[in-house]
């Protein structure tokens, strides 16, 4: 009886179905299915009920699974100490993120594994984390904007601004607003939200206009590409566009006008259980990401 397969009937049990349990492991659902078999041999018990459309817990299994949680956390944390003594970590976190964050995030990452070069990183895209957390195994994943009430542990990262950019030679072709009135006069790249919204209203502190867009996309990098290329005024956090400010591929349009900010999140399902490497790569990030933003 390994620990592996241990862990892999408290996911069926979280996901609801082998099939489930599989893709967010990146397993062959019969690898799943024969591991379970295997599991209830050795136990000499029946842990599920299976049906064509259904998978549910027998007595035994519910008894079982409430008491191997337990074991389990005990277990991770026991290991956390080892590792701990040996102060070489080793590992796997699997890490949810927007894809428009990816200019941000991967800096940050590259830093962490210099300081940790045996944790892997395995790095999934996600635009709803309420379902994803479970439905791709994930560790913890970032999050912008509000968070559902999902029962979810919830750390905020830092408080994200935006500003409104474009390049040398679309303010050398077309000039620079000089008020926000001028601005709906220009040629704007604006960003899509994952429902379907186009970011076409921009929100700041004590106003707000409706901008003329020509170019629209659901991908932040898109947008920020965009932007450098000429192809209009867009308006974005900057974290997101580091390089290209500091290599002063984009130049800042209106400085004086304030944007509303956006909570940017850290969660994961709960806090026991994690393991040394996920929590060392969420202390990091708590630090490293805002200490980003500032340089921004």
């Amino acid at each position: 009886m390994r620990i592996e397969d241990l862990k892999l009937f408290t996911i069926v049990v979280k996901l609801g179905s082998f099939t489930a349990a599989a893709t967010a492991l990146d397993l062959p659902r019969a690898n799943v299915s024969r591991r379970i078999g295997e599991l209830e041999k050795a136990l000499n018990a029946q842990l599920f009920f299976r049906t064509t459309r259904q998978l549910r817990l027998t007595q035994h299994g519910e008894a079982y699974y409430h008491e191997l949680l337990a074991v389990l956390d005990g277990f991770e944390q026991a290991k956390n100490k080892l590792l701990d003594v040996d102060e070489k970590p080793v590992g796997k976190v699997k890490l949810g993120f927007l894809p428009e964050s990816d200019e941000a995030l991967q800096p940050a990452l590259a830093k962490f594994q210099q300081l940790y070069p045996d944790i892997e990183l395995d790095l999934r895209l996600t635009n709803n984390y309420v379902n994803d957390i479970y439905s791709l195994g994930l560790d913890f994943v970032l999050h912008a904007g509000k968070i559902k009430d999902s029962g979810f542990i919830a750390r905020k990262i830092l408080s994200l601004g935006r500003g409104m950019y474009a390049s040398p030679d679309y303010v050398a072709q077309y000039g620079a607003p000089t008020s926000l009135d001028e601005l709906a006069q220009h040629q704007t790249v604006c960003y899509r939200w994952p429902d379907g919204t186009l970011d076409d209203n921009w929100d700041f502190i004590s106003d707000s206009i409706k901008v003329n867009c020509r170019v629209s996309c659901n991908h932040m990098g898109f947008v920020r590409r965009a932007i450098v290329g000429g192809q209009g005024i867009g308006f974005m956090p900057p974290l997101f566009a580091l390089a290209t400010i500091e290599s002063h591929q984009l130049v800042r349009i209106l400085p004086e006008y304030e944007s509303k900010k956006e909570d940017v999140w850290l969660i994961y399902p709960d806090r026991k259980g994690i393991s040394l490497p996920t929590r060392l790569l969420i202390d990091f990030l708590l630090q490293e990401i805002p200490e980003r933003a500032s340089l921004s």
